[in-house]
């Protein structure tokens, strides 16, 4: 399988609103793909950002031969 392969699964995206000492913010994560997460201004940046974040992730994962969990 290729990267655009794994981006159509149906991976679950957790997205949380946080208001911290650092501001107010979105941080998004898959929940199949540890470490695999990011944060944005408004939801629909912290999607895109998130989708970019699995991209690279899942390009890292393929380019070194490891495993990928698949969508739950």
């Amino acid at each position: 399988m290729e990267v655009k392969d794994y981006m159509k699964l149906p991976y679950t995206r957790m997205v949380q609103e946080v208001d911290d000492e650092s501001g107010h913010y979105f941080y998004g994560r898959i929940l199949e793909l540890d470490g695999c997460q990011s944060t944005g201004a408004t939801l629909e940046e912290v999607y895109q950002s998130l989708n970019e974040a699995m991209e690279g992730y899942l390009e890292v994962k393929l380019e070194n031969n490891l495993p990928i969990q698949l969508a739950l």
